[in-house]
């Protein structure tokens, strides 16, 4: 009888500069109450605070850890790509290093794909933390059960990234995208692969601004990565007026956060990546009505997260 040696699922970490939170992240994985075997690849990008150490200090009290240090800087995603590409699993996970896994995690994704092929990738609520661990709320609320690219476009990028359990046959989903990216637009590639599942449960720990992240240290890479997954949604067959409220919201979101700043520079970049989508019609006009809807739309997120709702 042949044995199937392949693991039940690989976890990909990706970690930089997370000596702090590490080896939280990891003992959440390798503590999961889930029957099949775990690959734990942890891909660490250069990192100098010690976070090595800690890595190498686990994998020696755990076979299932695999420590991969990357020879120099590969970005998030290209150090996520990496470890993808490695990945033995016929189910993967991603987790950041400076985010952990709640109980059950696992148990409760691995089961619906076992019930339903035509799931493809799964999702689930988290619960939000300070840097310091302080309560700040939950990701989202009112996620259907499944979700599809129109409801991606309707709410934006409202998934944790951390969250995300897919088959393995879906990982072109990743490999087929050149870094920098961002997790919105693998949500998109995924959608066109089959159904997304979400579990409404805060399966997932995960910290808020932590230094370092990419929205901090790479804002036009974040914007680049914005204006990919509009293109992507409109290769999928998205209809261009969807994408344009959906980029719209994202230039409005952006504009409001140029003038609190007053900072515009990234503002200006953001429009003329989005200028220059013919199929988004990006004029004055647009951009005129966008700035009008901006201070209510912001006003609707400070209320939703001054009741512990960030992605409603």
């Amino acid at each position: 009888m042949q044995v199937d040696a392949a693991p039940a699922v690989s976890v990909c970490v990706t970690t930089y500069h997370h000596a702090p939170y590490i080896r939280q992240c990891l003992a959440s994985v390798l503590a999961q109450d889930f029957d099949g075997e775990i690959e734990l690849l942890v891909g660490d990008d250069g990192s100098t605070d010690g976070t090595r150490n800690i890595i190498a200090d686990i994998a020696t009290r755990d076979v299932r850890v695999v420590p991969v240090f990357q020879s120099r800087n590969l970005g998030p995603s290209g150090n996520l790509a990496s470890l993808v590409a490695r990945a033995k699993g016929r189910a993967i996970a991603h987790l950041d290093g400076d985010d952990a896994w709640r109980q059950g995690k696992l148990r409760a994704q691995h089961a619906i794909l076992a019930r339903s092929p035509n799931v493809v990738a799964i999702y689930t609520n988290a619960e939000l933390i300070s840097p310091e661990d302080h309560p700040l709320g939950i990701f989202n609320s009112g996620v259907p059960s499944r979700i599809d690219l129109a409801e991606l476009l309707r709410r934006g990028n409202f998934l944790n990234h951390s969250s995300l359990l897919y088959r393995a046959e879906a990982r072109d989903a990743v490999l087929g995208m050149s870094p920098p990216w961002i997790d919105y637009r693998l949500h998109m590639r995924l959608a066109a692969r089959g159904v997304l599942a979400y579990v409404d449960e805060p399966l997932v720990v995960h910290r808020w601004r932590t230094p370092g992240s990419m929205i901090g240290t790479m804002p036009r890479a974040v914007i680049d990565g914005q204006v990919d997954a509009f293109r992507e949604a409109l290769d999928t067959g998205a209809s261009s007026a969807a994408v344009r409220r959906t980029a719209g919201r994202a230039w409005g979101k952006a504009l409001v956060q140029a003038c609190i700043a007053r900072d515009f520079a990234d503002l200006r970049y953001f429009t003329d990546r989005i200028r220059a989508i013919p199929d988004l019609h990006a004029g004055f006009r647009w951009r005129f009505a966008q700035a009008m809807l901006a201070p209510w739309s912001a006003v609707r997120s400070t209320m939703s997260r001054k009741r512990g709702v960030y992605f409603p």
